[in-house]
């Protein structure tokens, strides 16, 4: 089953090697969607490394959404996706150069020690460590349009849930902790607005509404922000582009 192993005399760091091991064969269907893949003591003796190199490397892939973890179970391949990636733009720029007045409300800055671990899972992060969730009200000349909850490393950003995040909060990341989301993917799905989203949005209860789930990443593509946009659907228009 080995096609490949680590080269100990490389300058490709080990835990990069295992990543591209583990994705050719999962490329290949060496492992099937929704198949176990080795664990990681097993991948210790398979390729003599340490068990912290192959957990990073794990890591890694369940970050892309290559595999994922069942919790006392073991680490499974995932189904393919199709997914388009994206360049990240910055809602206020953005906006304004559209010729509308953005303007932000935040409703929730905090610091969580404990999150959905599905959501642990997606961050890269183990279940000991800490997550920044911040909840935005964001505007358009005035009118209610979208609610976005972003959930962040603490590591990477300690101290953020008490910064002034009314602005860009990719430019605050920048700035104040020197990380820099570069590219990301959206994961976009047909919802209802419900309970506090329906009040904070001026909505029927049951309207419908879009919700973009956004992974960012920087240039080398470490996972920044998982964030969860709710748009009033009344308001939302995607235009995509295909050539041929």
């Amino acid at each position: 089953m080995i096609e490949r192993s680590i080269q100990k005399d490389s300058v490709i760091p080990f835990y990069h090697q295992l990543k591209e091991i583990l994705r050719d064969q999962i490329s290949n269907r060496t492992f099937k969607p929704h198949q176990q893949i080795p664990s990681e003591p097993e991948l210790q003796k398979m390729y003599g490394l340490s068990r912290a190199t192959i957990r990073k490397a794990i890591d890694g892939l369940v970050r892309e959404g290559l595999i994922y973890r069942l919790h006392g179970k073991g680490t499974y391949v995932a189904e393919p996706r199709d997914r388009q990636s994206i360049t990240l733009d910055y809602f206020t720029e953005n906006m304004r150069s559209l010729g509308f007045s953005p303007t932000t409300i935040v409703l929730q800055s905090t610091l969580l020690s404990e999150v959905d671990p599905e959501l642990w899972q997606k961050l890269g992060l183990d279940q000991d460590e800490q997550v920044v969730c911040v909840k935005r009200l964001r505007y358009l000349d005035g009118e209610e349009i979208l609610v976005a909850t972003s959930y962040l490393p603490a590591y990477l950003c300690p101290g953020l849930e008490s910064q002034e995040l009314t602005g860009s909060l990719y430019e605050t990341l920048a700035e104040l902790y020197n990380v820099a989301p570069s590219w990301g993917e959206d994961f976009i799905e047909p919802v209802i607005i419900t309970g506090e989203d329906a009040k904070h949005l001026k909505a029927e209860p049951g309207s419908p509404a879009l919700l973009v789930e956004r992974h960012a990443y920087t240039a080398d593509n470490d996972l920044v922000e998982v964030c969860y946009s709710l748009i009033r659907g009344d308001k939302a228009k995607f235009y995509l582009k295909h050539n041929g």
